[in-house]
């Protein structure tokens, strides 16, 4: 095992999920199938998203999902047989239209990324026009001195002179006096 990679133990309730979901996937042979094929999609979503927030997987599994689902109906009303299930699967156009689904759920994610990015960028600017305002406001309020970028002697008091070693100067000689004092 790599360092620094941490496996869970699995709880209890996740055991027995699991075992309900494998137990419902034997019962329901012929939908499981069908969503297996279907749904390669999403799974490769889901691995792929390095997000690690999983929103990628869920918009191309909702996507996808609805893509399987009219072929889900037309096995149910069937008869839903594993020889019918295998019938709809291998069909290139069924499995055409799951895919393009999912195709389409890749690209709203997409698209909403880069919505979002760009309305996120355009709120920044707009605070940063907002911030600038209220420091000028602040600037005329209480005079320069607010922004840092006045020098200030060593009892804190603006120097006059914008020189760095003259205000250093004036700052030693202060020092000096007062420990002549």
């Amino acid at each position: 095992m790599a360092k620094g990679v941490r496996r869970k133990k699995a709880s209890g309730k996740s055991r027995l999920m699991g075992i309900v979901s494998l137990f419902t996937a034997v019962i329901f042979m012929p939908t499981t199938i069908v969503l297996l094929m279907g749904m390669i999609p999403t799974v490769v979503a889901a691995v792929v998203d390095r997000s690690g927030k999983g929103t990628k997987a869920l918009t191309v599994g909702a996507m996808n999902l609805a893509g399987c689902t009219p072929f889900l109906i037309d096995l149910w009303s069937k008869g839903h047989t594993p020889d019918i299930a295998v019938t709809i699967i291998s069909d290139p156009r069924v499995m055409s239209v799951m895919y393009a689904a999912a195709g389409v759920g890749y690209l709203i994610s997409w698209a909403m990324s880069g919505l979002v990015g760009t309305m996120m960028v355009q709120r920044g600017a707009i605070r940063i026009e907002d911030i600038k305002r209220r420091q000028e406001k602040m600037v005329e309020r209480w005079g320069v001195e607010v922004t840092g970028e006045v020098h200030l002697d060593a009892y804190g008091f603006p120097i006059e002179t914008q020189d760095k070693n003259d205000a250093e100067e004036k700052a030693d000689e202060g020092d000096d006096k007062k420990t002549a004092e």
